[in-house]
C-alpha cells in the first residue's frame, strides 16, 4: 500500500502521539556528521578531508559509533577535543594520515 499522506513511512521514524522521532540509527548518523564537521573546523580542513582521515584510521566506526552512548552526553567542545586528540594519536600509531 502506498503512503498517500504527508507523513513519512512508519519505518522511517518512531511515531508517538502524532510526532515523528528519529530512529537510533538516524540519531547516531547525525551525531557522526556533527563530529566530522566539528573536527574539520577545529583542524582547519574541509569536512571531506576530516571524514577521509577519520575513516582511514577506523575512528568513525570503532570510536564514535562504538562509544556513542557516552560521547553524545558530553559537550561539543569536549567531544571535539577528544576526537581530534584520538585522531592524531591513531594516525601517528598507524603511520600518519592516509
Amino acid at each position: 500500500m502506498q503512503n498517500t499522506s504527508n507523513r513519512p513511512a512508519s519505518e522511517t521514524y518512531i511515531w508517538n502521539e502524532g510526532y515523528a522521532y528519529p530512529t537510533e540509527e538516524q540519531r547516531k548518523l547525525t551525531f557522526v556528521c556533527s563530529c566530522i564537521e566539528s573536527v574539520a573546523l577545529a583542524l582547519g580542513i574541509k569536512p571531506s578531508e576530516a571524514y577521509r582521515r577519520m575513516k582511514g584510521v577506523g575512528l568513525i566506526q570503532d570510536y564514535i559509533v562504538a562509544c556513542y552512548d557516552t560521547l553524545h552526553t558530553e559537550s561539543r567542545a569536549n567531544v571535539t577535543a577528544d576526537i581530534v586528540e584520538t585522531l592524531l594519536y591513531w594516525e601517528a600509531r598507524k603511520g600518519g594520515a592516509k
